[in-house]
């Protein structure tokens, strides 16, 4: 309910400038052109840019309802609730995975599920949320994948890879840290698994994983060969890193574009409140310093995983910040970017979700060991805290979900339909620029 009914209830009848245009104005033709690396209408004609990526699963999630008659704004709005809804239910996932069965699921669910990480992503670029949504979901397909061998689990790996993966490879091979770190926990920490488990498993999990990869990594082959290097033209590893404090990424931000603004305004308009406003201060910090609490004072297996990925998402997030002072270990993030590889990988803070996650499931631990202390206080303690973490989101309940500034009407104005049939209606022989 939480995830679905206040985005319906926000900017009703209104599209946002989410993604791409055409998911909302023609989804079947973008899914007609998403296969080849030749556009001719575009321009001269070009190699576009991660176009591939729409094939799965935002182009045919948009299709359906393009094809079922449903208003553009409501297929908009049930994307974002279901990458919300998807988030939290993979946190609850993976806790069911590592054996948990209290309230403590709850409120770890809904404090990752309501990070304000979102708010950098939602209302422009939606499908980068995919990434963070997937994360828990590849955590326990992995652990599950070392408990119990076999191929069901790794191939359950790989479709969950093959969906999020597709428009993004920076932040799939970020969060994709997370899986990793459990191999190597289960391994040594608690000698879940000998090594043969677990070569067998990460080469089930490798070998699966490549073959639903190749799709969108052919895609970008022929692109970074034949396309515009477009790395030169977007945003440089400084300005990533000017923005990437320790404190800004402890509470789930930190992307540099959270921050900016032009004469028009801010690019994210909630940014104003999480920057400004008293209360959401107190409550944004608060809960990580609530989660690290928890982390320090109770014992659960595990525990070190999700302490681990708090201090590894943490550091690659924040990376080379300060840029013109960086410790060692910012130095070589700085020094990486110079090269192509690793100026494609400069969106350092899309490892936020691994400390995201971490400090969620370490709240939820909390509550679970409160409540065996106290268990009249269980109930009372476990709706208080998700009241908190969803205060810690007033875009979702507040109508600030979607950037006003990039709202249109559901439909298109007549003007332009009128104005398109008058050029389509005249000769071919020539092209036209549209400003």
């Amino acid at each position: 309910m939480l995830a679905y009914v206040p985005p319906l209830l926000t900017a009703r009848g209104v599209v946002g400038a989410d993604t791409k245009p055409y998911l909302y104005l023609d989804p079947g033709r973008l899914l007609a052109g998403a296969p080849y690396m030749w556009l001719k209408n575009v321009g001269l004609g070009t190699v576009p840019h991660q176009n591939i990526g729409y094939l799965w699963p935002m182009g045919p999630f948009f299709w359906v309802f393009e094809t079922l008659g449903a208003p553009d704004w409501v297929a908009q709005r049930l994307w974002i609730s279901t990458i919300l809804f998807a988030a939290a239910l993979g946190v609850r996932y993976l806790l069911r995975t590592i054996g948990w069965d209290n309230g403590g699921i709850l409120v770890a669910s809904l404090a990752y599920m309501c990070s304000p990480y979102t708010l950098s992503y939602v209302a422009r670029i939606s499908v980068l949320l995919l990434p963070w949504a997937g994360l828990p979901w590849m955590i326990a397909l992995t652990a599950k994948s070392l408990r119990f061998g076999g191929w069901r689990y790794p191939a359950g790996f790989a479709l969950i890879a093959f969906t999020i993966g597709g428009t993004n490879a920076t932040s799939l091979l970020l969060i994709g840290l997370g899986p990793l770190l459990w191999i190597g926990h289960a391994w040594m920490a608690h000698d879940e698994v000998d090594l043969h488990r677990v070569a067998a498993s990460t080469l089930r999990i490798g070998v699966l994983t490549s073959a639903t990869a190749l799709w969108w990594v052919a895609g970008l082959r022929v692109q970074g060969s034949y396309g515009p290097n477009v790395l030169r033209y977007t945003e440089t590893y400084r300005v990533v890193a000017d923005s990437s404090t320790a404190t800004e990424v402890f509470r789930g931000l930190g992307y540099w574009f959270f921050y900016g603004n032009d004469r028009l305004g801010q690019w994210i308009e909630p940014s104003i409140s999480y920057t400004n406003n008293s209360l959401l201060l107190i409550i944004s910090f608060g809960i990580p310093i609530l989660a690290l609490a928890a982390g320090a004072f109770t014992r659960w297996k595990n525990r070190a995983f999700f302490l681990m990925i708090i201090v590894v998402g943490g550091l690659i997030a924040v990376g080379g910040h300060p840029y013109q002072d960086s410790s060692i270990l910012g130095n070589g993030f700085t020094s990486f970017t110079r090269s192509d590889a690793g100026l494609a990988l400069r969106s350092t803070p899309r490892a936020t979700p691994l400390l995201i996650l971490g400090t969620a499931v370490l709240l939820g631990a909390g509550v679970a060991a409160l409540s065996r202390w106290r268990p009249k206080i269980e109930l009372a303690l476990r709706f208080s805290l998700a009241f908190l973490v969803i205060a810690n989101l007033p875009p979702l309940w507040n109508g600030d979900l979607l950037a006003k500034r990039l709202q249109r009407p559901e439909e298109i104005p007549q003007y332009w339909r009128d104005a398109v049939a008058d050029l389509d209606s005249a000769s071919h022989a020539t092209r036209i620029l549209e400003v």
